[in-house]
């Protein structure tokens, strides 16, 4: 018993090594992508315009929660807090998330806006 033990220890790992032969690699390592960014022309949703901090803290808030994979925007010029929402590259795509974003919100405008996107090259 003791002898197969020493047996398979010792010539398993050998036997599998020649089974797999050696390990060599014939292609070149695939080539790194750079990503750079690039501002570009698009749509961003004003959610709300109000003059209270809690209230834009509590939108901002609720579309995180509600769209997570949107960015949601606190801006503030005295003495209003706006809330901006997504960046949208095309204004249909703004347009559907107006229609969602109304059902939580009244007044939802669509505006143009600049904004970085990363481009992989």
């Amino acid at each position: 018993m003791q002898i197969k033990k020493i047996i398979y220890t010792i010539l398993l790992p050998v036997v599998l090594a020649a089974c797999t032969g050696p390990k060599t690699t014939t292609s070149a390592p695939p080539k790194e992508k750079t990503v750079t960014k690039k501002m570009v022309n698009g749509y961003q949703l004003q959610v709300l315009n109000t003059t209270d901090r809690t209230e834009a803290l509590n939108a901002k808030s609720l579309l995180l929660t509600k769209y997570p994979q949107q960015k949601t925007f606190l801006m503030y010029q005295s003495p209003y807090y706006k809330i901006r929402f997504g960046n949208f590259l095309t204004q249909t795509e703004a347009l559907s998330y107006q229609k969602k974003v109304k059902t939580h919100f009244t007044n939802v405008f669509v505006i143009p806006a600049k904004f970085e996107i990363k481009v992989r090259e």
